[in-house]
């Protein structure tokens, strides 16, 4: 609990919201707080928010939290491309549809690691009135994504780090964030 006790003061402040999921956020508090605070180039050098992304993420935290099992994964390969996701307010198009993502079965890690790709090629898609609703509900769409996400060209997106890629060895089972209890026989 050394790693919350910096952040007691906004957790206070936010308690009312905060209070009916603490068990869930608990759980998965290692993820969660990649996501407490901006750091000094995502602020533009100022440190007066240190919990902008923290505040902005507020509303989802219904939608999220209660798919936390199956997002948790995400977290930590999402969380560079977190600036992105709240730029035109991409993240508030999205949310709806993460529960249908995962639904159809979707747990390939590629595209959150790949999410600023992604964007670049169909973050204008998002502002197109019935564009996401209709994407998402097409029967293959987390095969597509998986798809784009691996295929689509990155040298124009990430310039001459184009070939580093964040390590995704889709090898997250169910049990990703669960504590495994010794054998009986290795007790003794």
């Amino acid at each position: 609990f050394d790693d919350i006790e910096p952040h007691l003061p906004w957790i206070l402040d936010h308690i009312d919201i905060l209070a009916p999921y603490t068990g869930l956020l608990l759980k998965h508090i290692d993820e969660l707080l990649l996501y407490a605070e901006v750091d000094e180039y995502e602020a533009g050098g100022s440190s007066k928010d240190n919990y902008a992304f923290a505040d902005q993420l507020l509303p989802y935290l219904e939608v999220y939290v209660s798919q936390l099992d199956l997002v948790g994964p995400h977290l930590p390969l999402l969380r560079p491309h977190l600036p992105l996701l709240l730029k035109h307010n991409r993240i508030k198009i999205l949310s709806p549809h993460v529960g249908v993502l995962f639904a159809k079965g979707y747990t390939d890690l590629s595209a959150s690691a790949n999410m600023d790709i992604l964007l670049f090629y169909f973050g204008w898609a998002l502002r197109i009135p019935f564009v996401p609703r209709f994407f998402f509900s097409l029967p293959r769409c987390p095969g597509v994504v998986s798809f784009l996400a691996n295929r689509l060209p990155k040298r124009l997106v990430r310039g001459r780090c184009c070939d580093v890629s964040c390590y995704v060895d889709n090898n997250y089972g169910v049990g990703w964030n669960n504590l495994s209890n010794r054998e009986k026989g290795d007790a003794n």
